[in-house]
């Protein structure tokens, strides 16, 4: 299939994918019924200096790493990135921030109205009946997708988060503004 906008070929598992980005000119892609129409178009995707590569395999931390696709996010003028990876079969997240990159796993996902910005910083409370500490807190926007196969996830979508720390793992909430999806992640050592 090509690319409604630039007419580049694309090449993407058409029983997996509903909506997808074109590695070529970044517009954002939706197939439906054997069609690709473009929805929406992201800002040019600056690569910054890292060793994770779309549809590439890697080492990483004496591990195997192939990466499916990356995700960009602006917080308070700066930005970090998410890969989507498969290691020993398993799906987690990488976020890099700054050189810094930790490995995360989806723990679930919940519906919950629950405010999570206005949670006090550097302060114990107790939230769903855990005591935790509460690290940080903010909003970030997603920006730009790079090879994305999800419909959940859609560009200039913004999310709170807290970091927040219980029996001494970082744990990490990201709402989304829009709704009452909670998504927790926990990072693996």
């Amino acid at each position: 299939m090509n690319c409604p906008s630039c007419w580049r070929p694309i090449e993407f598992e058409e029983k997996y994918s509903k909506v997808l980005s074109c590695p070529y000119c970044n517009s954002i892609l939706e197939f439906w019924w054997s069609e690709l129409t473009k929805i929406w178009e992201q800002s040019e995707f600056i690569e910054f200096p890292t060793i994770f590569k779309v549809w590439k395999e890697v080492e990483w931390k004496w591990k195997k790493v192939y990466v499916k696709w990356q995700l960009r996010y602006e917080y308070d003028g700066w930005f970090f990135d998410k890969f989507f990876v498969i290691i020993d079969w398993k799906e987690y997240f990488i976020e890099e921030d700054d050189w810094n990159s930790k490995l995360l796993i989806d723990w679930k996902w919940q519906k919950s109205s629950y405010t999570i910005m206005n949670k006090p910083v550097w302060e114990n409370i107790t939230l769903w009946w855990i005591e935790i500490f509460v690290q940080e807190t903010g909003l970030f926007k997603l920006i730009s997708i790079k090879w994305f196969v999800n419909n959940i996830l859609i560009p200039w979508k913004e999310y709170e988060y807290l970091d927040w720390i219980v029996n001494w793992k970082m744990i990490y909430i990201e709402k989304e503004i829009a709704s009452d999806k909670i998504r927790i992640l926990k990072e693996v050592k």
